[in-house]
């Protein structure tokens, strides 16, 4: 009994994407303990780039990158033409691409006599490519299973049917004893009625099985990273993702999580503590990133505590929720916390209570992210711009409350409105306006960005904000990004990034930002390889 895991996320866009994926390596420690034999294949890594991004467009983009993001400089009409030119050449590449992916995992499911297959479904390229791929090997291979996960899943549902009929079953939600349920089903020891968080056809009709969440996260085995299980492995950043806690206190309107994961659970920080020993001592990796969307502040300070008490020496980032974070950040910080990613949102309190289901005050913001700061740790604050309800004086008092605070990094996005949130279910009590809601959602799943253009120039969104269509709301935002840039403000670099930063060798955040902006753009394998070794050397050399 075989399983093979698969991510294709697309291009690559950041350094993140080089990160081992350690929800694929926890489904298959799960199989693995119910001795089922299993193989990760994650084609998240530089060598993308070669395959689509030629020598004569990786030389143009890195002159006209290096022109735009280190020199400052706005490109000429002349550039922009051959800009639109490379983007169209790589597209068909990606076609050209995407038929010799199917010949290579065709030829690993021959050689490894795989007995089903599950997709980790990301949105954009590498959706399409997963369904393409699933398409042509259940063709190939009628006899093989083949399954659907991921955040396309817990976002879409049963509406990845009608790109991916092919799918014996989708996962939604938690799916560490979900794959193992779907493993008895392909040795016929399980019919799929009554196995939990799956979605599947019969009869031509949706069926939708009951959820069910994981009860202990400490009752999970360690993610499986060992070579011989996940492909490729050593090419990866030397950083794990830890799950510490899942769901979230705080049911924001505009997030899928509370419909994820659920009330809020921890592991223990014993568990913790283990989990990271074990990492150290078999894979000598000394970086990590809390995977929780919002990691609750009394476990990570009892974390901290006993990381100083044992000497584990480790640099870690997490996210944190400002109500839950009035902690003591300088033991953060000597424990080896580098950065926390907050969700400010807005500055505005009417903003936050109306548009988003945050009962924060102001005055919480300023106190708990300029402590995390004074403390020494990269502050990242996310914010939505413009928010449902949006006004030239509720702009002001972000503005304001960015100028009081002025953390390290102010992340900046236009709302996004999934299917399942608040937003979705009722746009019009905040504010938005969908365009044919009927067909919102497929036209969401099936939406990719154009990465060599900025948003203003990307396909319309099919939404508007405050009355203002797709074209009018994102040039908002890269107004406002560039406002905040003159604050003096970063509004690029991640908690994540800030780790990656402090081992790549660059000597500033802002200089390790732009030259990886020209790297991604132009398609540099070659640099991101040779930065991927530095931060993989350096974080070892302890």
């Amino acid at each position: 009994m075989k399983g093979l895991l698969i991510s294709i996320a697309g291009i690559p866009r950041s350094l993140s994407d080089f990160v081992p994926d350690n929800g694929l390596a926890l489904l298959a420690a799960c199989l693995l303990r119910e001795k089922v034999e299993v193989n990760i294949l994650d084609l998240n890594l530089p060598e993308v780039f070669d395959e689509i991004y030629t020598k004569d467009i990786k030389k143009f983009l890195e002159n006209f990158s290096y022109k735009v993001f280190i020199e400052g400089k706005k490109p000429s009409f002349i550039e922009l033409i051959k800009l639109k030119k490379a983007s169209s050449i790589i597209e068909e590449n990606k076609k050209l691409y995407l038929e010799k992916l199917k010949r290579f995992i065709l030829e690993k499911v021959e050689k490894g006599k795989f007995d089903f297959m599950g997709f980790k479904l990301w949105a954009g390229d590498g959706f399409d490519w997963s369904i393409e791929i699933g398409r042509f090997l259940k063709k190939k291979k009628p006899e093989i299973k083949i399954f659907g996960g991921g955040p396309q899943v817990d976002i879409f549902e049963h509406l990845i049917f009608e790109r991916g009929d092919f799918f014996d079953a989708l996962c939604y939600g938690e799916g560490e004893e979900t794959i193992i349920e779907l493993s008895k089903f392909v040795q016929g020891k399980r019919k799929l009625e009554g196995i939990p968080n799956i979605i599947y056809k019969e009869n031509g009709k949706i069926i939708k099985t009951e959820r069910e969440y994981i009860k202990s996260l400490d009752s999970l085995p360690f993610p499986e990273y060992s070579p011989n299980v996940y492909w490729k492995i050593n090419e990866k950043i030397k950083m794990f993702v830890i799950d510490e806690s899942r769901g979230c206190q705080n049911a924001c309107y505009f997030c899928i999580h509370p419909k994820k994961s659920g009330k809020r659970k921890k592991k223990s920080v014993d568990r913790l503590i283990e989990e990271i020993k074990f990492y150290i001592n078999n894979y000598k990796v000394y970086l990590y990133r809390f995977a929780g969307s919002s990691t609750p502040g009394d476990l990570v300070l009892e974390f901290a505590k006993k990381v100083i008490n044992e000497k584990i020496k480790i640099d870690y980032a997490n996210s944190g929720y400002v109500e839950d974070f009035d902690i003591d950040f300088e033991i953060l910080k000597t424990s080896g916390c580098q950065s926390i990613f907050f969700g400010v949102e807005s500055g505005n309190e009417e903003i936050l209570k109306k548009g988003m289901n945050k009962n924060v005050k102001k005055s919480d913001m300023e106190r708990v992210l300029k402590r995390c700061k004074e403390a020494g740790i990269f502050t990242v604050a996310s914010l939505i711009y413009p928010a449902p309800f949006e006004t030239e004086e509720t702009r002001k008092e972000t503005i304001e409350l960015l100028k009081e605070v002025k953390p390290d990094s102010a992340l900046i996005q236009f709302p996004g409105i999934y299917p399942g949130t608040m937003w979705f279910n009722h746009p019009e009590r905040f504010n938005f306006e969908l365009i044919d809601k009927e067909k919102y959602p497929l036209n969401v799943m099936n939406y990719k960005i154009k990465a060599l253009f900025p948003p203003s120039m990307w396909q319309p969104l099919p939404y508007k904000v405050n009355g203002m269509n797709f074209k009018k709301f994102a040039y908002e935002t890269e107004k406002f990004q560039k406002d905040v840039l003159n604050l003096g403000i970063n509004t690029s670099i991640s908690n994540e990034d800030y780790l990656f930063y402090l081992y790549s060798g660059f000597n500033t955040p802002e200089e390790f930002l732009r030259f990886n902006r020209v790297y991604f753009y132009s398609g540099n394998s070659e640099k991101l390889r040779e930065e991927i070794e530095r931060i993989n050397k350096k974080s070892t050399d302890r």
